[in-house]
């Protein structure tokens, strides 16, 4: 375990810190919902039902375990838990898998810039991403400006 006057980066890299802080980030609901109601104004123009998930890069792997949602439901933007059974069966239109510490340092962030630091984690390879319907479902679900806060600019200069 790294000593109390370690720099904050090497007690990010123990292992034993990086579990700690990844299943506080996984399990911590009304943070992830008082996130997306701070910015719900990216989520509004999602279709009743349209949802992302967030999976752990372990269990990507694996093909089983269970999955972070954010769905759009009655009006608003829902988190839940769902199982996950593979890429073919998660049920949402775009899949961020990440890497051991990604999801932490993203909740570590929940207060002040958490989707920049999304941002951030997918340019560094901490969360991959995958878009698992075409792009004119994207644009016909509302995803484009929850997308495009986050650097993905699927549409380009020319629409």
């Amino acid at each position: 375990m790294a000593s109390a006057l370690a720099p904050a980066s090497e007690a990010l890299a123990t292992p034993a810190v990086l579990v700690a802080q990844d299943a506080a980030a996984w399990d911590d609901l009304p943070g992830w919902r008082a996130l997306l109601q701070r910015h719900e104004s990216l989520f509004a123009p999602w279709v009743e039902g349209g949802a992302i998930g967030l999976v752990e890069r372990a269990v990507a792997d694996a093909g089983a375990g269970r999955m972070l949602v954010w769905v759009r439901m009655g009006g608003a933007t829902q988190v839940q838990w769902r199982d996950y059974r593979g890429f073919a069966d998660c049920g949402v239109a775009v899949l961020f898998v990440a890497q051991p510490g990604a999801l932490a340092a993203v909740h570590a962030r929940l207060h002040d810039n958490a989707l920049g630091q999304m941002k951030l984690q997918l340019r560094q390879g901490g969360m991959l991403l995958y878009v698992l319907v075409a792009k004119a479902q994207l644009l016909d679900e509302g995803f484009e400006d929850f997308l495009e806060s986050l650097g993905l600019a699927f549409m380009g200069a020319c629409r």
